[in-house]
């Protein structure tokens, strides 16, 4: 068997469960991460389904689709045996895979940040009359727009600028195409960092928290990447003392498509890794 072989057996079998990708995803599979993609059915900017296949000695992986509420486990025929020349075929095939899929995405990265950079200098300062400014009160003096697009710079511990959060006037938000999000942040009043500091997913979320409290703040763009910043973090300020702000959404436990909320867990994963507090946002009324 050869990856080629795995990897149309995996998405046959997606397809026999009507989970049909409108986008070619055997080379992100071949990397053996779970990936998210749009499934034939889903709706504009909609990526509702997902997989992952591990390509060692017996080929298996898992499958589904949130809004079809399908999720599936998947292995080669447990009847075919592989032979210890296919297992290492199959094994450097998967090797040669993962690092050519590493090496592409390496080289978009690069693109992504140097887009990124050219972006930045060629912005202008974010005018308070933004759309989005002005809804979430935000102050526009660390941000910076271009076409009416407002620039969330997104930096790595290094302080290098990898990425840019794009946040139109309506709150349409996207990151640069190819670009590196994982372990990427973006301070808010980092000259009042003293000896507390507070980690939350969005930027707006956190800059109130920052208006309110008093307490610079640490901005993650998303729930992946809540608990990675935070040990960043902690690794590299130990002394600091830490507070998790969860984004709450209590309806997605009631989406029988999803069933876990997703911001307060992963929040509350973060807060106890790095023995930091946990704090939640005000209780809707009902």
């Amino acid at each position: 068997m050869s990856v080629h072989d795995a990897l149309a057996d995996f998405i046959r079998a997606m397809e026999l469960e009507g989970i049909k990708p409108v986008e070619p995803v055997a080379q992100r599979l071949a990397s053996g991460e779970l990936i998210r993609f749009r499934c034939d059915g889903d709706g504009k900017g909609r990526q509702n389904g997902w997989a992952k296949l591990y390509l060692d000695d017996r080929p298996a992986g898992a499958f589904g689709n949130y809004r079809m509420g399908i999720s599936r486990k998947w292995r080669v025929d447990s009847e075919r045996t592989l032979s210890p020349q296919e297992r290492e075929a199959l094994q450097r095939e998967w090797a040669d895979a993962k690092a050519k899929r590493q090496e592409e995405r390496d080289r978009s990265q690069e693109e992504a940040s140097n887009d990124a950079a050219d972006m930045w200098r060629a912005a202008q300062p974010a005018s308070p009359e933004h759309g989005y400014v002005d809804r979430k009160r935000l102050d526009p003096a660390p941000l910076r727009q271009i076409d009416g697009v407002l620039l969330v710079p997104m930096y790595d511990v290094e302080g290098r600028l990898w990425n840019i959060q794009r946040i139109w006037g309506d709150g349409k938000k996207r990151f640069l195409r190819g670009g590196r999000t994982e372990g990427l942040f973006c301070m808010i009043a980092a000259d009042q960092l003293r000896g507390a500091i507070c980690i939350g997913e969005g930027y707006s979320t956190m800059s109130a928290v920052t208006r309110s409290s008093g307490l610079p703040s640490i901005v993650t763009f998303s729930s992946g990447n809540l608990g990675t910043v935070a040990r960043i973090w902690n690794d590299l300020r130990p002394d600091l003392e830490y507070t998790i702000c969860a984004d709450d959404d209590p309806e997605l436990v009631d989406n029988p498509h999803v069933r876990k909320n997703v911001g307060l867990e992963a929040a509350k994963a973060a807060a106890y890794e790095i023995g930091a507090r946990l704090a939640l946002p005000p209780q809707k009324a009902a």
